[in-house]
């Protein structure tokens, strides 16, 4: 278990959640059933086969194969690849067209799995819009920078901590620590953080992005040797902790954080997550929404 969380992006955002449902989407697809949710659009490209007069199309076939590949290793021959391809896709698409004429679609379970697998398709299509028309620049890069830079707590600190599940024991441990007990010996044998407990606790230099804000506001209460005068209460539970040491906190100028390629990518994806929200907090406020 541990509580550290990558500089500048805490949550999960709404990529996040239809991203989740990829390997049901693969599953539907490769079974047909997608075809029985929503209208049916043209498609383009030539027609490959027929079956019970509904078309496989080059598009239809390509789409397929992408999926399939995310499965399956390819097939090295592209003549034999194709065959085999177009004979599954041809057997699904028989035991689809069989689903619907038993009104398979339509029992409850199938169709809400159905709904919810075209809406995520879709709110996937909308972001991709979105970010399409709305591109993140270097532009947009250098302002968000400079306002994380200008907001960012400018020292890191050297911290050792114990978590544990309940606020007594958590108080049990400062007692122990306030009356001369060992801080690191008391992590190993009793933190929940398996990771930094054998280590006596040590989380070695954070700084305010690495960790929740609750446990930052703990460590900014202490002085440098101290360790909580209570517990720290997260969403991990509860802590005891111990600042070591302190130090002025190293900020990369721009040109040295562009050319961090993660660092780079996460600001560049929270920026384009935080546009996403923004759309969806948008468009929520000029529907009309009635909650029983």
């Amino acid at each position: 278990m541990s509580f550290k969380r990558p500089l500048l992006f805490g949550n999960c955002s709404l990529r996040c959640s239809t991203s989740a449902i990829h390997g049901v989407v693969v599953l539907l697809v490769s079974l047909g059933l997608l075809a029985a949710c929503g209208k049916k659009t043209p498609d383009t490209g030539k027609t490959l086969a027929s079956v019970n007069n509904e078309t496989i199309t080059e598009r239809d076939y390509e789409n397929y194969l992408r999926l399939r590949q995310t499965q399956q290793e390819p097939i090295v021959d592209k003549e034999k690849e194709k065959q085999v391809v177009l004979n599954e896709m041809i057997d699904r698409i028989v035991l689809s067209q069989y689903a619907a004429e038993n009104k398979l679609d339509q029992e409850p379970d199938n169709y809400l799995l159905m709904k919810r697998v075209r809406e995520n398709i879709l709110v996937q299509a909308a972001i991709r819009k979105l970010l399409k028309d709305n591109p993140v620049t270097d532009e947009d890069l250098k302002k968000r920078f400079q306002q994380e830079v200008e907001k960012t707590h400018k020292t890191e600190y050297k911290v050792r901590h114990i978590l544990v599940k309940s606020e007594d024991e958590a108080k049990g441990l400062v007692a122990q620590i306030k009356k001369g007990g060992n801080f690191a010996a008391l992590a190993k044998a009793k933190s929940l953080d398996v990771q930094t407990g054998r280590n006596g606790g040590d989380l070695g230099w954070i700084n305010q992005g690495m960790v929740v804000p609750e446990f930052f506001d703990g460590v900014m209460a202490l002085k440098k040797g101290q360790s909580s005068a209570a517990p720290v209460k997260t969403d991990y539970g509860f802590h005891v902790i111990k600042m070591d040491d302190a130090r002025p906190l190293k900020i990369p100028n721009f040109e040295e954080f562009i050319n961090d390629k993660r660092a780079r990518a996460n600001l560049h994806r929270k920026i384009q997550d935080e546009r996403v929200e923004a759309l969806a907090k948008d468009l929520k406020a000029k529907a009309k929404v009635t909650m029983n």
